[in-house]
This record gives structure tokens, sequence and C-alpha cells, in this order.
């Protein structure tokens, strides 16, 4: 397995789980900083508004991260609710409704006013409406990471860490993995969760993973208790021209906000700006001076990098052809889904059925044609 972030170390655990001899090549230490599940928090929430479709998954997920707090002893969840929505008409207010009321899920509709009068940490207008779902929350993932790796070595996965990977190729039945400061490592499976790294570690006709710098900001509030995770809820909202979405207080730090897309910067992972700029902290500031109560100002950043695929929808299946499995472009939303990637992509290494949405939403055939991948190794 190349890559052992927030999928990766999912899948290492499921792997071992399943009675696969596992090993997990990791270019950095567990839990680094240098990719896309770092930052303290992620969002986990069932009122899906990208499609009814993940709704499913989410519930999924959600059981298995509870199963592994059972296994590991670490708290990896807090349930804080959730609200998504936007005006009337808003992607992020239709979309989580929908989900709701497709899957039954237990809920309120909230106006912008009666919401501030639930959670005055927010600000947000009158004729705006949320959904409200109580079973969202928020995860931790360099916990949730170092749990899954800590968990599959105990299992029998192997975890080499600063192993770099400098490509591979079809060997007979299997794969050569190729290093750039080891010998070459054979295997009868590979798993590709590389993240956004992935993008040169895939064969010719791909589908095409467009890479983005993200930036989030903490906040020094004015009024902290108005941002406690008991009085202010995980948000996604569709306003001021944007989707903006945020944290409660966790860990001894203020809320965290950023906004999905950010400044649309395209980016290569190895080259990524690691300080936050002037422009990166206006546009944050801006949002808290506006939509939250007393926020106070922007403490300190972090930048990451989100991976998208063309229709924004994740990719998890076997490579046409090659005894590769390809789980990547997860598009800023996809950490909370680690556990059942993970176990999907055992399924998929075992040549077993996966299941929906694994059949259909995340095919690697499903762009017409493919696109613009590069070559292994390039």
């Amino acid at each position: 397995m190349v890559g052992v972030g927030g999928m990766g170390s999912a899948a290492l655990y499921h792997l071992a789980r399943s009675g696969l001899r596992a090993v997990g090549l990791e270019q950095f230490s567990v839990a680094h900083d240098r990719g896309s599940s770092h930052g303290e928090s992620r969002i986990l929430r069932l009122a899906y508004f990208e499609a009814p479709g993940y709704v499913p998954l989410a519930r999924r997920s959600l059981a298995l991260w509870h199963a592994l707090e059972r296994e590991s002893g670490e708290r990896l969840f807090l349930a804080t609710g959730g609200i998504d929505g936007g005006t009337d008409d808003s992607p992020i207010f239709q979309g989580a409704l929908a989900s709701c009321r497709a899957h039954d899920l237990a809920h309120e509709v909230l106006d912008g006013r009666s919401l501030g009068e639930r959670y005055p940490g927010f600000r947000f207008p009158p004729g705006h409406r949320f959904v409200l779902q109580s079973e969202a929350g928020v995860l931790h993932p360099e916990t949730c990471i170092e749990a899954h790796t800590r968990m599959a070595e105990a299992l029998g996965a192997e975890l080499r860490c600063h192993t770099r990977v400098d490509g591979w190729e079809r060997d007979g039945d299997g794969v050569r993995i190729h290093l750039v400061d080891d010998d070459p490592v054979r295997a009868r499976r590979l798993v590709l969760t590389a993240g956004p790294w992935s993008r040169g570690l895939l064969p010719e006709g791909a589908p095409r993973l467009q890479v983005e710098r993200q930036v989030v900001a903490w906040m020094a509030p004015e009024d902290p208790e108005l941002f406690e995770p008991e009085r202010f809820p995980i948000f996604n909202v569709d306003i001021d021209g944007g989707h903006h979405y945020g944290f409660p207080a966790l860990h001894g730090r203020g809320p965290k906000v950023g906004r999905f897309g950010h400044l649309h910067e395209r980016t290569e992972p190895d080259a990524l700006r690691r300080d936050a700029t002037a422009a990166d902290r206006a546009l944050l500031q801006g949002f808290a001076d506006h939509r939250l109560r007393r926020a106070g100002t922007v403490e300190s950043c972090a930048p990451c990098m989100f991976t998208h695929s063309d229709d924004t929808h994740f990719v998890v299946d076997r490579i046409p052809g090659l005894p590769v499995v390809a789980a990547c472009g997860f598009s800023g939303h996809g950490f909370k889904f680690a556990p059942a990637i993970g176990e999907a992509v055992a399924r998929l290494v075992a040549d077993e059925d996966p299941g929906e949405p694994f059949r259909t939403l995340f095919r690697w055939d499903r762009f017409e044609g493919g696109a613009g991948a590069s070559a292994p190794g390039a």
C-alpha cells in the first residue's frame, strides 16, 4: 500500500483484519501535517447535500468509527449536531433536506433567526433556512490515523515510514514497487491511497485529478463560551457567495473556519505554500466578522490539500487490467468515510464485491475515455 494517511491507515487496518499480509509505505511519519488529513478536526455528517447515495456510507462509517473507539480505547468522535443551509434554493439546504427525507434521518428545519436564538454564536440572515441533524459531529483525524495504524500493526500489518515510492510496474501476476532509497518491493496486489500524490502514480488514462490549496483558520474568540461544542455545532453554509464550514472550539483552541475552494489555487503536493498569506487571513476573518458573533481575530492558520475528480465524487475501484486498487479524489469531504473506504478496499483486493456506492458512483471508468493523468513514476 502506498500512502498511510486517512484512507491508507483505514485500508491497512481492514486488510490486516481480513487476514492478508499488508505492508504500508508512507513517505512521512504517521499522522503527519504534509497532506490532507491533519488539523485536529474533520466533519462527520449524515445529512449529505452532495448526494443521498452517500448517507448509507456515512452511517456505516460512523458505526465503524465507534467500533474502532471500542477496540483502540481512544476517543475519536464527538457528537455536536450539524447545520447545513443557505437560501431556500441553496444546493446545500435542498440537498441536505433531500438526504434526510430519503433516508428518514431525524432533523429539524430552522430559519436564521431561530438558529441564532438556539446557537447564539451564529449570525445568519433571518430568511435563510438550515437543516439541523443531531448525529453530526467532529472526528479527531490525527488520533484516528494513529488508532488505525496501531490496531493494524497489532493484527500483523507492517508499517514502513519515511519510505518514498518512485513508481511501479507490472511484474508477472503482481507488481514491483520502486523506492527512492531502498530496494524494490514486490507484491501480489498494490493499493494506491496516496492522496494528492496519486496523480504521479496512476497509469495513463486515469480519471483526471486536480490538487487545490486549502487554508483554515482558528479564531481567538472574545466570548469563548459561545463556541463550546454544546453550544456551537459543525456547519456547512452557502452564504455570501461561497460555501463556508466550521467547527466548535476544541483542544483548547477557538472555533475553526474555512471556505470550500478557498482562493481556488491549484498546486503540486511537493510545492504547497505552507505559510498563511494576508489574502488567506482576510477571507476567513471577513466571514467570521460577518457571520459569527464575537469570534475575535484569526489566531492561526494551516494549509492542506483537496484532491478533486472532475465530478467531485471519489474514485475507489480496481484499475482495469492491473492488480491495483486505487482510492483517490476525496475532494475535501472524504475523511469521515475512511473506515468504510478501507473496508471496501480490502474487499476489492480480495476480488469481492464492495457493494454500493462503489459499483456505480465511485467507479474508475465512469469518465468516458478517462482523462489526463500521467504514467506511473512520472
